[in-house]
């Protein structure tokens, strides 16, 4: 499985990513690509250059690491200063091991 933690994007790139992602977990020739370089290939569907220039993207196949976890890409520092249960819920299932 391959997971993207929360980035700048175009909502009119989601589809081509849902089809990159689903491509590359079913061709080990380019999952294996995208591990080595999933900046280009992020690049070629057309993500801002914000993400695939200024980020550093790491794809991790699950079978190799099964308790992998992806991040948000900004944490909502308010809601967890004011300790809203809602997000901190959310959170949590982010950070859960199943």
């Amino acid at each position: 499985m391959i997971d993207m933690a929360r980035f700048p994007y175009y909502k009119s790139n989601m589809k081509d990513l849902g089809k990159l992602i689903a491509k590359a977990a079913l061709d080990e020739d380019l999952r294996e690509t995208f591990a080595k370089d999933p900046s280009a290939l992020l690049e070629e569907i057309g993500l801002p250059q914000q993400s695939t220039k200024l980020l550093t993207f790491k794809v991790v196949d699950q079978k190799s690491v099964p308790n992998a976890v992806a991040l948000p890409y900004r944490l909502n520092q308010k809601k967890l200063s004011n300790g809203d249960e809602s997000y901190l819920s959310e959170l949590s299932r982010a950070f859960s091991l199943n």
